[in-house]
């Protein structure tokens, strides 16, 4: 069954949160690279979980199930981002699309008043 099956099937949803109880502080190190893997497996369950392999085993389909429902990289299947021609659709041609305070604080920042006179 594959990791999205287990949505289907609460049997295995419910397997799957068993494994993830006891064993996810190891897989969730094995991901981050706090931990070093020590056996074929355990670097199969590194590209699984970074995307490079498809799961095999009980365990990896368990960690892609819990990547995919916390929406976790590689595995979030969010909405794309817009397109950066389409960023200056709702705006008329010719005005900013920020506000003009925007500059201010930089030009603030090398501002400096001596003397009575102020050096930009």
């Amino acid at each position: 069954m594959t990791a999205k099956g287990a949505v289907e099937d609460p049997s295995v949803a419910a397997r799957y949160e068993e494994l993830l109880a006891t064993h996810l502080e190891f897989y969730e190190a094995l991901r981050l690279r706090e931990r070093r893997p020590r056996s074929a497996a355990q670097r199969q369950f590194q590209d699984v979980a970074w995307g490079r392999a498809e799961p095999a085993s009980e365990h990896e389909k368990a960690y892609v199930w819990h990547l995919r429902r916390h929406r976790i990289a590689p595995f979030n299947s969010g909405a794309p981002s817009q397109h950066i021609d389409d960023a200056m659709t709702g705006f008329e041609p010719g005005s900013r699309p920020v506000s003009s305070e925007v500059g201010v604080k930089w030009d603030n920042a090398w501002r400096e008043i001596r003397g009575g006179r102020e050096f930009w």
